[in-house]
């Protein structure tokens, strides 16, 4: 048979330890299913990180392209950067393509689309 010692002892376990487990339990759940904040200086490293890539795609000497592919997805990635678009169509006018192969002409045009992308976004 139980004491009421003993039922206090069990409550006093119970309150102490199997409800603050519950509590701790419930907050998790409810932390993950909350949607996890963006850090704020997250898009603005990132589009730092594409103008660097830009950057060392460019030979200092020849003032060429190294990879035309992957110039052009790069520059087409300017795009998804709407809050820059001021720096990134400053940057596109600085670019000049001089060649005349296939890969010269994807970057001229990739160039041109991109830009007129984000100057009519600038319009909006």
């Amino acid at each position: 048979m139980v004491t009421p010692f003993e039922w206090g002892i069990l409550a006093t376990v119970a309150l102490g330890f199997v409800a603050p487990a519950w509590l701790v339990a419930i907050s998790f759940v409810r932390r993950s299913r909350r949607p996890e904040a963006e850090e704020p200086n997250k898009r603005y490293f990132a589009y730092a990180e594409l103008l660097k890539s830009l950057h060392m795609q460019m030979d200092p000497k020849t003032r060429t392209v190294r990879n035309g592919p992957l110039f052009a997805a790069t520059v087409r990635e300017l795009a998804n950067y709407p809050e820059y678009r001021t720096l990134s169509v400053l940057f596109l006018e600085e670019i000049t393509v001089t060649g005349t192969k296939k890969f010269d002409n994807v970057v001229r045009a990739e160039l041109k689309a991109v830009e007129a992308g984000l100057l009519e976004a600038s319009d909006v």
